[in-house]
């Protein structure tokens, strides 16, 4: 499925449904089910788990995403993602949502917004915006 134009319902409902296989798959912590939805040079900006891992730039890549789970499992004692609105926007598929977790002895909970990029069904980008604290 190529990127989608405004006003394409459905190419905009194929792209909803991939991101939300995606934060399934993460849920399940299901690393191989999460890449089968990614495409192999996808980038992740995460920032939480990037600043804690001392991660100066993105993961990048299967790669990237298999160092991210395992960051994630280093650092977090628990890590939940809820991605509470889904929506399309011009070539993006934006969730809202928060993250609660776990690092150490704190709790950690920030109102998140994802930018999904997708490219012929498969998620070439995702970037975490931090909305403060709830």
């Amino acid at each position: 499925m190529d990127e989608w134009e405004y006003g394409t319902p459905g190419a905009a409902a194929g792209q909803i449904a991939v991101v939300r296989a995606i934060y399934e798959a993460f849920a399940r912590r299901d690393l191989e089910g999460a890449l089968l939805l990614m495409a192999p040079d996808v980038e992740m900006t995460l920032q939480a788990t990037s600043r804690l891992a001392d991660r100066d730039g993105p993961y990048v890549g299967h790669a990237g995403v298999r160092q991210y789970f395992e960051d994630a499992t280093r650092i977090w004692r628990e890590l939940t993602l809820h991605a509470e609105d889904i929506r399309a926007a011009s070539g993006s598929v934006i969730v809202f949502g928060h993250v609660t977790g776990i690092v150490g002895a704190d709790a950690f909970r920030r109102q998140v917004m994802w930018t999904w990029k997708l490219r012929d069904g498969l998620a070439t980008s995702i970037r975490a915006s931090d909305l403060g604290s709830s």
